[in-house]
């Protein structure tokens, strides 16, 4: 039963990637600093790749294992057993005790930007969220206002990651062992006290700042990643794909866009028309995508 409520939801991802219009580490050679690919999120929808320094994988401590295991754990929404049902599981960072109620707050506004868009809003009835209330000592992240700020948080979160300002970045391991008090674990968001716009995407989880009103959008476009198995639509200027046919559903080779057939023709919610259109994937040229635009492009 599990299996086939996952298989649903990321059908439906691939779907909203198809028909909604928008409302890994590089080995160090030779001396080389080893760097990973992150996404970038601007206000006004942009999305860009960078690279930055690879971030240390190392297993939590001791201390931070047994505040995990702490933890409270509330239900946002309660759908059924997590045995057949998707777990979405929201933890936050640089909240202190005392702003509990603000945790929470955070965490359900950022819930309601994900439930109002599809397949979210339709498959609500298959989704459980909780919140694992992850307590800092100091409240807020590092670099925020400006950089050289520092907090005492219990996830290390802070913006700046790598020199890029909007990058909001974690140790996710540290996260990771906090959502894993959840009854159930299918996708990770992790919330960040601030106000200033940003976020960032790791193979296992999102980052979105929790205060600000738009960063909701960072945790949708990821979990089309990490729960839909979804490309990026969006391109660097001047590229073109020169390998193979992609193994994600949402972008070929094939100009006419055989992957999606069966939605050729059908109507965006912008007015556009399903077809096939060139870029994404990170390639302007060579590449083709559903939609002229999507969530997985801005």
């Amino acid at each position: 039963m599990r299996r086939g409520r996952l298989h649903l939801i990321a059908a439906a991802v691939l779907a909203l990637a198809l028909v909604s219009a928008a409302p890994a580490g590089s080995a160090a050679a030779g001396g080389t600093e080893a760097t990973e690919w992150r996404e970038v999120f601007s206000p006004d929808g942009g999305i860009t790749r960078v690279r930055i320094p690879e971030q240390p994988d190392r297993a939590p401590a001791a201390k931070d294992l047994r505040a995990a295991a702490a933890a409270t754990v509330t239900s946002l929404r309660d759908s059924g057993p997590s045995a057949e049902r998707f777990d979405v599981v929201i933890v936050g960072d640089g909240y202190t005790a005392s702003q509990s109620g603000l945790q929470r707050q955070h965490a359900e506004a950022k819930w309601a930007e994900i439930a109002a868009t599809e397949p979210w809003n339709t498959y609500r009835q298959s989704v459980n969220v909780w919140l694992v209330e992850v307590v800092s000592n100091q409240s807020g992240v590092d670099n925020d206002p400006s950089q050289g700020v520092s907090r005492d948080t219990a996830l290390d979160m802070g913006f700046f990651c790598g020199g890029v300002e909007r990058l909001l970045c974690l140790d996710e391991a540290k996260a990771q062992a906090y959502a894993r008090q959840a009854p159930g674990m299918d996708a990770i968001v992790a919330v960040g006290n601030s106000t200033k716009y940003g976020g960032a995407g790791y193979p296992s989880l999102a980052t979105v700042a929790g205060g600000n009103a738009q960063a909701g959008r960072i945790a949708i476009h990821e979990l089309g990643h990490s729960v839909g198995g979804l490309a990026d639509e969006y391109w660097t200027p001047g590229t073109t794909h020169s390998g193979g046919e992609p193994s994600e559903p949402n972008v070929t080779r094939d100009p006419w866009g055989s992957k999606w057939a069966s939605y050729q023709g059908r109507s965006t919610p912008d007015g556009g028309i399903i077809g096939a259109y060139e870029g994404g994937h990170q390639f302007e040229h060579g590449i083709y995508r559903p939609s002229q635009d999507s969530l997985m492009r801005n």
